[in-house]
């Protein structure tokens, strides 16, 4: 196993500020101390280990490399085409900057994609509002439809009262969802949050 190699490699070296760790990152429980992040994600579940990081108070600075598509979702801007639910997710916790592209002839055996590499800087932000990205999910699974239609089928919540809590935030109510930037969304959150109870 890889573990064992590198185990074997750097007890011969003699290093002694190495500690190799052999777990499923996913299920892993990530000690409370400060930590930087430099990793090639596994494409297949490379998000999913971006969202288990980026809202822990404890890392400073995280470095991957995944397929380009996926790097430009998370670095994506209000209006863009990769514009998504995990752009917003990213750019709530972290300051992102995209490094650079890595071509197919740099891995043997080559993929069929280009890869990218992103940096990304803990704002440390506090913690939303429960409801916050659940609602920007569920804005993005109807991304076609107004935010009108989406508020609206959010939690099953009056069109008229959708329409009031829009207006509250001074939106367009026939904006998409991929025009909306974090604070939008933010506004929205607690707008909604003053008209309706939520079970959370």
């Amino acid at each position: 196993m890889l573990s064992q190699q590198l185990n074997h490699f750097f007890s011969f070296h003699g290093a002694r500020n190495i500690e190799i760790i052999n777990a499923d990152f996913l299920k892993y429980n990530i000690p409370n101390t400060e930590f930087k992040v430099i990793s090639n994600l596994p494409y297949n579940v490379g998000t999913a280990r971006v969202q288990k990081i980026l809202p822990l108070k404890n890392w400073t600075t995280a470095v991957f490399m995944l397929q380009k598509e996926v790097i430009q979702r998370l670095a994506a801007r209000p209006g863009s085409k990769a514009y998504s639910y995990i752009s917003i997710f990213t750019s709530y916790y972290a300051g992102c900057k995209t490094l650079f592209d890595v071509s197919p002839r740099c891995f043997n055996p080559p993929p069929k994609v280009i890869s990218s590499v992103i940096k990304l800087t803990n704002k440390v932000p506090e913690p939303p509002d429960p409801v916050y990205f659940d609602l920007v999910k569920h804005a993005f699974k109807t991304r076609r439809k107004t935010i009108l239609n989406c508020l609206s089928s959010f939690k099953n919540l009056e069109k008229s009262k959708a329409a009031h809590i829009i207006d509250a935030c001074a939106l367009d109510p026939f904006l998409r969802p991929d025009k909306l930037s974090i604070s939008d969304f933010l506004r929205l959150t607690d707008e909604t949050r003053k008209h309706t109870i939520y079970n959370v």
